[in-house]
């Protein structure tokens, strides 16, 4: 009887224990289709009619933001109690525990967890870049670099949209860190210099140029695979600049910075910082074609010892110091042969 006795109470046990639903049983994205996806959307990304109607949008759980905020504790609580000033309400007398779980579990791997891992492969580097940027930029330029709500009509002008083709053309690598570094003036863009090292300006400069600049990296340039500017777009208003002119200005005006081959290793250059621009490195050979060259010697770089040459030179004059630096140095096969030999270009 007591061997009888205890073989029942173990047969009892194990069909209490298969009775009890397991937890992966609990469907949590059929529950998120139910309860979560008229206002989160069916991709997580908030994109649904409910937000124009929302002062507090619902949350885009595929944004950086949401990654770097969510914890999955978080996400229990927000789920289970609602969050207060906004339209999330509490499910707790809708969902069980074991629902609520199910839920956000459902949402940090269909939306967020994907996502996350792939920013786990990336350089550590660019990881800390995204940190830096959700810390100090995604507040204005938005969480996806376009632009953050409350700033397309509150900001004039508003934050530059780094995901628009303009951008890319216009914006080096330089140009954002001296921008980040010293602000904007005229621009609600402020200075990060004593707010983030040198190196951290990089970074998250990196960081932005990787995730937002359409069809372009934004390692930096030993390692990124860089996207080339149209080598063959004219100057502006027809202009056609004169090698010849243009060599000996700046044999007499930039190579005491640039250097005489271009390389950025001048007899100036040790003492300056930021560095002078080396025109033979990659990134500057994808880029610079010449309309930027134009503009950078009409308007120089603020933060940097490079003047606006537009004050005292005429734009013929800026074109040809343009045509000699884009012909010499930064794209030689598109010197005329005859000029290839005054410049000693193969």
């Amino acid at each position: 009887m007591n061997m009888h006795a205890a073989a029942l109470a173990v047969l009892t046990a194990l069909t209490a224990l298969i009775a009890i639903p397991a937890f992966a049983a609990v469907d949590g994205a059929a529950l998120y289709v139910e309860h979560c996806q008229v206002c989160h959307g069916d991709q997580g990304d908030g994109n649904t009619r409910v937000r124009r109607g929302l002062t507090t949008p619902p949350r885009d759980f595929t944004t950086a933001r949401a990654r770097q905020e969510l914890s999955r504790e978080r996400m229990i609580n927000s789920i289970t109690h609602g969050r207060p000033g906004t339209a999330m309400v509490g499910f707790s007398q809708r969902l069980s525990e074991e629902e609520i779980t199910a839920v956000a579990d459902h949402i940090r791997a269909s939306f967020m967890s994907d996502r996350a891992g792939k920013a786990e492969a990336r350089p550590a580097k660019l990881v800390l870049g995204e940190q830096l940027y959700v810390r100090n930029c995604a507040v204005c330029h938005g969480d996806k670099g376009s632009g953050a709500m409350w700033t397309q009509s509150s900001l004039n002008p508003a934050p530059r949209d780094f995901t628009s083709p303009a951008t890319r053309e216009e914006l080096s690598r330089e140009r954002m860190i001296t921008s980040v570094t010293f602000g904007r003036p005229g621009t609600a863009m402020m200075s990060f210099s004593k707010r983030l090292s040198a190196g951290e300006i990089e970074t998250v400069v990196d960081y932005v140029r990787a995730t937002f600049f359409l069809k372009e990296s934004a390692l930096p340039p030993e390692h990124a695979q860089q996207v080339k500017a149209d080598m063959a777009q004219p100057f502006p208003n027809g202009l056609r600049g004169n090698t010849g002119w243009g060599q000996e200005f700046y044999e007499h005006n930039c190579f005491t910075c640039h250097g005489k081959q271009g390389d950025g290793k001048g007899p100036r250059s040790k003492f300056i910082n930021p560095k002078p621009r080396n025109f033979l490195e990659t990134d500057a050979r994808a880029r610079l074609n010449r309309p930027a060259l134009f503009s950078a010697v009409r308007d120089g770089l603020r933060g940097t010892v490079m003047p606006a040459w537009g004050k005292v030179l005429s734009e013929q004059e800026i074109a040809n110091v343009a045509e000699y630096v884009f012909t010499a140095f930064v794209y030689p096969a598109a010197a005329p042969q005859a000029d290839k030999k005054k410049l000693n270009v193969p």
